[in-house]
């Protein structure tokens, strides 16, 4: 007992060890006296000894406070065994003999142990906390790990234990081992689902709860502890359980469920327009009654409007998609890498991300040069589909693109590439189809050539409809730029990418080859095809065909349709073959390795684009200038020297095939000579022409001709008109005519303009030949009529267009004015049939109109409006053509010249932009404004050499 504030607050023993009374001392530590009470100036009798100098009274009091912390310890160790032991009855009686020192020796921890509360419960025994609770034991935690009792309880699964402890210290669950786990992270690492379940339901006190927004930002909630905390290596409770691959533990915290309250954002709470309403002068007006009849009825309108804003839900806290583990990968990513498929299909209906990627890790305390971009971006943009590829998981596979998965990237499919799981790889392509919302399906070509006995098949079946026989969605299908080295394309691959948006043809698997007529577009381009398949040129209903900058040698051998088999004839052509794609618009064949195009592919009945360059081709079939619609033909960067000409068929020798008037020329008097010379006459009748024209044959070196006359008596024989254009009347010629309209030919390896391109190119609007090796523009009739768009930059050209000589024996210059159109139709227009001879003053200009077929009938390019000659190296400019024929002309007839030589002798009259940068030009010719059109010249570079 101690005394008052006189006595200063000190015990006897206080006393007794101020004035060194052993005895004394020796007597009250026998009956028990604290050696621990401090009087009221923090003294214990230990201090006011040694201050006094009773060396005696401190020996004794120094072997008693050893003696009894001696006792303490055996009683604590005594109670530590017992509670290890599970012995309830040994602990019982021990804490009962411990009296006013019970709580204390129960919460010892000596030498950093644990304290006995804590291992009791880890053992688990719940009559042994009971007594340790009731005795004093306080919830204290490891001062090192940081473990408290309830922690390990929650980590043993001693679901009791924890609920007692929550009663007497809810404070434990908000504490954080050394780890950063909570109790819920120690409860499912061991995976204790109703312990996880204890800790979700338990009511706790308002002081221990916080508040938390949901992901949303939308709603708040009170919990006492962040269910998406994560621990020291970044885990949460969904990764954990997803990790594990605990189903029930995962079905617990999706489960889970608090109540929230949405959050009111500011400006709805107070609305900047409230508070300086305007008021209008009308509303002055309204009496003060209405006014305040209105007031009320509107503000009744808001009270209601925001209770009902003011909602009150049950959400679910989770966070989905957070990223765990060092911030790398999401709950899914766990459950996909551990190939647990009841663990994906409950994350993904939670709501989660498939399209996620896996971030790479990143040590920010080791030096970052050891990481590269390469590193990162290698290890860390993989998905969880990539990861289901990897590991060959295909039901995953399936469930992950029935949820939206996508391979945009194309890292999966080049796991299933290198893994060579064609399954897979069938199975990633046909994500990629697209339904078309341009074209649709050739239905028409599908039931011609659907064989009947295909509909036996489900004679004998109910409930058929439309859309389980025949595709109804178009498919089109991006397969460009695949990213895996992709060499091969399979027919079963189309048809699984046209079933992926078909789905009802799934039902008859005989009819999955059906599926094919729904393919509308293709692009398999920017790949690493070696070979594409015969059926690619099979689809019925495919427009648009893109097979660029792949490997690709050769196209496939057209074959016959097998429906067609039945009903071909015994004997058959190859050359015969089409491909089946009758609807085919655009075709895209650059950046290849092609040596040459079949024939068949000219024969594509709707083929209107068609790309080949960038390949080796060193020739064309003549089949280009018989395509029904091709409209637009690029060949440049290829090998080309010329275009093809048509093969004369039934000759004995390679001969050329021109026509000739039944005019008096003085070309005869050539041809008689070599006539005489070769002892041979090649001319034979062709009971085909039948307008006093005979076809002549010349051999290619002789170049000998031969001129009949032939009297036709025409009502206008006597009075003709001689015009710088023919213009074609038969429509059947037209028809039948190349509808070629824009032809490149840039990059190759082209000497001179070809000089079939006005009788057979007859529509081309666009012609590119740049890059080239020409060194002359050859003639002004070596151009069709319907030029628009000329391009022969980057040559050699120093010459410009000039007239054919008619009389001239040169190779060159007879193959600049024979006529190349091999029609059977040919109509008589294309024959120079006008019998008026060559005169002494009739001009070049007068005799090449008489002389060349209607194709070449042209002095100039009314149509053209762009001709680009940079880069050459030409001297002058000339915009007219010149007439050297006409030499003996009279004084009158030059009035008439001079009238003529205006615009009407201009080479390209509506010319409206001019390129001759980059030549050696001195200077523009004065007639340079009869380009009444020209808008752009362009002279720069000129150094006029």
């Amino acid at each position: 007992m101690q005394c008052g504030p006189r006595g200063e607050n000190k015990t006897p023993l206080h006393l007794s060890a101020e004035h060194g009374y052993t005895s004394n001392v020796t007597t009250l530590l026998q009956l028990g006296g604290s050696m621990l009470i401090r009087d009221i100036n923090g003294m214990t009798p230990s201090d006011l000894a040694d201050k006094a100098g009773h060396t005696e009274c401190i020996s004794i009091l120094k072997e008693a406070a050893d003696a009894r912390e001696k006792a303490k310890l055996d009683i604590h160790a005594a109670l530590r065994d017992s509670c290890g032991q599970g012995d309830v009855s040994s602990v019982q009686q021990l804490v009962a003999s411990l009296s006013k020192d019970a709580e204390l020796i129960v919460n010892m921890a000596p030498s950093g142990a644990n304290t006995l509360l804590f291992t009791a419960c880890q053992t688990g025994n719940k009559e042994i906390v009971k007594i340790l609770l009731e005795h004093g034991a306080d919830g204290r935690f490891h001062p090192v790990t940081k473990y408290s009792p309830l922690h390990i309880a929650c980590y043993h699964g001693h679901r009791d234990i924890v609920e007692m402890l929550l009663l007497r210290f809810p404070e434990l669950v908000q504490q954080h081992t050394v780890e950063r786990w909570l109790p819920i992270h120690a409860s499912c690492i061991n995976g204790h689902v109703a312990v996880l379940e204890l800790l979700f339901q338990f009511p706790y006190n308002k002081h221990i709860l916080k508040k938390f927004r949901d992901s949303s930002g939308q709603w708040e909630y009170y919990m006492p502890y962040d269910i998406n905390e994560r621990d020291a290596t970044g885990q949460n409770i969904l990764y954990m359980a997803c990790l594990l691959g605990n189903k029930k533990l995962l079905d617990v915290i999706l489960k889970f469920r608090v109540r929230a309250t949405r959050i009111f954002p500011d400006e709805d709470i107070t609305p900047s327009s409230e508070s300086n309403p305007v008021v209008s002068p009308t509303k002055r007006r309204i009496s003060n009654g209405i006014q305040s009849l209105m007031s009320k009825l509107n503000l009744s309108r808001e009270t209601s409007v925001e209770n009902d804003y003011d909602q009150v839900s049950v959400i679910c806290p989770l966070r989905i998609d957070m990223y765990c583990n060092n911030n790398t990968e999401t709950a899914l990513h766990a459950a996909v890498k551990g190939k647990h498929y009841d663990i994906t299909i409950a994350v993904l209906n939670a709501g989660a991300n498939p399209n996620l990627i896996i971030k790479a890790y990143l040590d920010y305390n080791e030096s970052m040069s050891c990481y590269s971009v390469e590193d990162d971006v290698n290890t860390g943009q993989s998905t969880a589909l990539v990861e289901a590829c990897k590991n060959r998981d295909v039901p995953l596979v399936d469930l992950l693109l029935r949820s939206g998965a996508r391979d945009d990237d194309c890292k999966a499919l080049s796991a299933t590439v290198q893994n060579k799981d064609e399954t897979l790889t069938a199975k990633l392509l046909s994500i990629k189809a697209h339904p078309d919302p341009e074209y649709k399906i050739n239905k028409k070509a599908m039931t011609d050539n659907i064989h009947s006995s295909h509909f036996s098949l489900f004679s004998g079946m109910s409930n058929l409809t439309y859309s389980t026989i025949f595709p109804n969605t178009p498919a089109m299908i991006n397969w460009h730029n695949q990213r895996c080295n992709l060499s091969q394309i399979r027919t079963q691959w189309l048809i699984d990418a046209s079933l992926h948006l078909n789905h009802r043809l799934k039902q008859n698997p005989r009819s999955y080859d059906i599926a094919l007529y729904a393919i509308t577009r293709l692009d398999v381009s920017n790949n690493s095809l070696t070979f594409i398949p015969l059926a690619v040129f099979q689809l019925y209903s495919l427009r648009y065909l893109n097979i660029a900058q792949n490997k690709i040698e050769k196209l496939p051998i057209p074959a016959e349709s097998p429906v067609k088999k039945t009903h071909r004839r015994k004997s058959i052509s190859t050359k015969e073959l089409n491909y089946n794609c009758p609807v085919l618009e655009e075709l895209y064949l650059q950046d290849n390795r092609l040596d040459h195009i079949p024939e068949a592919i000219f024969r594509l009945p709707n083929l209107v684009t068609l790309v080949v360059a960038n390949n080796k081709l060193q020739y064309l079939p003549y089949n280009m200038w018989l395509a029904p619609k091709l409209k637009e033909l690029n060949a440049s960067f290829n090998f080309l020297k010329e275009l093809p000409i048509s093969p004369v068929e039934n000759t004995k020798d390679d001969c050329d095939k021109i026509s000739v008037s039944s005019s008096d020329s003085q070309l005869s008097s050539h041809t008689e000579i070599d006539l005489d010379n070769d002892g041979c006459s090649d001319v034979e009748a062709d009971p085909k022409q039948d307008d006093g024209v005979f076809p002549v044959r010349y051999k290619k070196k002789d170049r000998t001709l031969v001129q009949l006359d032939v009297n036709k008596h025409h009502i206008w024989c006597k009075s003709i008109d001689v015009t710088e254009q023919i213009l074609h009347s038969d429509e059947s010629v037209t028809e039948k005519s190349s509808q070629l309209s824009a032809l490149n030919l840039a990059h190759n390896l082209f000497t001179s303009i070809p000089v079939v391109l006005p009788c057979l190119a007859v529509n081309l609007t666009r012609l590119n030949m740049a890059f080239n090796s020409l060194r002359s523009m050859s003639h002004i009739t070596s151009y069709p009529s319907s030029l628009k768009q000329l391009d022969l930059s980057h040559n050699q050209i120093t010459v410009w267009p000039s007239l054919p000589q008619v009389e001239a024996q040169d190779m060159m210059e007879v193959a600049n004015v024979t006529c190349y159109a091999t029609s059977t139709s040919m109509s008589r227009d294309k024959l120079p049939i006008i019998g008026v001879r060559r005169q002494n003053t009739r001009s070049v200009r007068n005799t090449v109109l008489h002389t060349v077929c209607s194709h070449r009938r042209h002095l100039r390019l009314d149509n053209l409006r762009t001709l680009i000659l940079a880069d050459n190296q030409l001297a002058r400019i000339q915009l007219s053509t010149d007439d050297d024929g006409d030499l003996s002309s009279t004084e009158d007839e030059d009035s008439d010249r001079n009238t003529f030589s205006g615009k009407a002798r201009l080479m390209f009259p509506n010319l409206s932009m001019l390129d001759i940068s980059n030549n050696n030009l001195r200077e523009i010719p004065y007639n340079i404004y009869e380009l009444n059109n020209l808008s752009v010249l362009n002279i720069s570079g000129n150094l006029g050499k």
